[in-house]
């Protein structure tokens, strides 16, 4: 009984598999015939991200944008078709105008589809979880899209301004001017997630390659006593040991260590887990105070191994891919 039950399940699987596989050929078809069709595209996207073929709904949308003029995209529909696959690249005239358009364009709610029951409408919403061009009402559709724009912004501004572990020292990603700007730009063009904590960032990129180290120590400062939310304590802890390696005044060098002396309480306080021990200690040394120096270097050590010891696994397998 059980065997003649499991056949029954596999050919039941097989057919509809079999009957999804025809009407993803028969959508091509159409698609084919109907290129600039910004429907027929969309219905298409939309059954290749439903059979998971993602890498062809990112071709099939980039090829229709690549036939279009930018101004498409102030058509609802062509926007969110967009969003997954054409706002990704922060450099492009597409993504530019995607900012313009999203304040520009008018997003109203939809009802509910007549006799939709929960099930239906709990299968449209996990549906739409995975895709870039449908979603539960046009509200929401306009955060996704909000929400893609400005991940893939903050993502270029992070892989441009964060310094980066390299043989266990900070370092800064090369300076490009002309990618800065162009950066700047936008974040200024738009209302975007975490608007404040990215201006910080290329204001501080900026601050640091132009030497004006003063500069860098009061915008984080600013930002800290904020409170900002999108501004992680660990980027202002590789910020200031870059800046610790760089020649200071001693007058900034006390600066800093009052800074980050305030910035540890407030961690202790709030039991958080960002290490200011090493950067204590460096600070400690560049003033002359060996005593503090050795005791926070210490204690920045054994957080970091103890840190190592728990996460080795992670570690590893991260560090052989």
């Amino acid at each position: 009984m059980l065997r003649k039950t499991i056949v029954t399940l596999v050919c039941v699987g097989c057919c509809v598999a079999a009957s999804a596989q025809t009407g993803l050929e028969s959508l091509k078809e159409k698609y084919e015939a109907n290129k600039r069709d910004i429907e027929v595209v969309k219905e298409y996207v939309e059954a290749l991200e439903k059979a998971k073929k993602g890498k062809e709904a990112e071709r099939v949308t980039k090829e229709y944008m690549s036939r279009c003029p930018v101004l498409q995209v102030e058509d609802k529909d062509t926007y969110l078709l967009l969003n997954k696959y054409v706002f990704a690249d922060p450099y492009s005239n597409v993504f530019e105008y995607g900012i313009y358009a999203m304040k520009k364009m008018k997003w109203d709610r939809e009802d509910i589809p007549a006799g939709e029951d929960k099930a239906t409408r709990l299968e449209r919403l996990f549906r739409s979880l995975g895709s870039g061009v449908s979603g539960d009402n046009e509200i929401d559709k306009r955060y996704e899209v909000l929400m893609m724009l400005s991940r893939n912004l903050n993502k270029e501004i992070d892989k441009q301004c964060e310094p980066y572990l390299q043989d266990k020292q900070y370092v800064l990603p090369l300076y490009d001017s002309l990618k800065l700007e162009r950066l700047t730009y936008l974040v200024n063009k738009g209302q975007l997630l975490g608007q404040d904590a990215m201006r910080l960032k290329l204001a501080v990129n900026k601050a640091l390659h132009a030497g004006n180290y003063a500069r860098v120590v009061r915008d984080l400062e600013v930002a800290a006593n904020l409170n900002m939310t999108d501004l992680r304590d660990n980027y202002i802890v590789a910020i200031l040991t870059v800046l610790s390696e760089s020649t200071l005044d001693k007058e900034l060098i006390n600066n800093i260590l009052s800074f980050v002396l305030r910035l540890r309480d407030r961690e202790e306080t709030a039991g958080g887990s960002t290490n200011y021990y090493n950067l204590l200690g460096r600070l400690y040394a560049l003033v002359g105070d060996k005593d503090n120096a050795d005791k926070y270097k210490k204690m920045g050590d054994a957080i970091e191994a103890e840190r190592m010891e728990r996460y080795k696994d992670l570690f590893e397998a991260t560090g052989s891919n």
